[in-house]
């Protein structure tokens, strides 16, 4: 229907499972060379979104979580069935959303950051930081711990990850 008004365009499809790698497992393609699949990372939730809605305490990346061992392994297998999708289809793959809230332990956020960018730049995806001054929990230009956050600032460590992986041909 949409190519009946519209030939030119790329068309973003979502995974279903709120836009989450898993739901690549059942997804079909649509057999439209513009179409890109979309999912969004915050695996393991708990770690990405940790005293956003509650207190919790602090939780570290890499490190067990939920009695989980996570590292840039363990998100390449949760990332899996979107791999297998992509070597499948050859279709073009687009993240539409991740972050890890700016508050996370020492450099936790960074680290994990650094570790979701390298995964999605090896397997030549795109991708979409969520979410640049939409709120300063996610915020890349300010800092500190919830109850005293600064900001925002010229520069911070996690903006300048963002900036290298910006870079045109960055290897990582």
């Amino acid at each position: 229907t949409i190519r009946s008004v519209d030939p030119n365009h790329e068309i973003i499809v979502e995974s279903i499972r709120w836009a989450s790698a898993s739901g690549f497992s059942s997804l079909e393609p649509t057999g439209d060379a513009k179409t890109v699949y979309s999912f969004h990372f915050y695996e393991p939730h708990v770690f990405t979104h940790q005293s956003v809605y509650e207190s919790v305490e602090p939780i570290s990346y890499p490190g067990e979580i939920q009695g989980k061992v996570w590292n840039r392994k363990t998100m390449e297998e949760a990332m899996r069935p979107v791999v297998e999708f992509q070597e499948k289809t050859g279709c073009q793959i687009y993240v539409g959303e991740f972050s890890a809230i700016r508050w996370a332990p020492g450099e936790s956020g960074l680290n994990y950051l650094r570790d979701v960018l390298s995964i999605f730049e090896t397997h030549g995806w795109s991708w979409a930081y969520h979410a640049f001054r939409e709120w300063p929990g996610w915020g890349l230009d300010y800092e500190g711990p919830k109850d005293r956050t600064e900001g925002p600032f010229e520069t911070t460590p996690r903006l300048e990850l963002l900036k290298s992986f910006w870079q045109f041909g960055a290897a990582f």
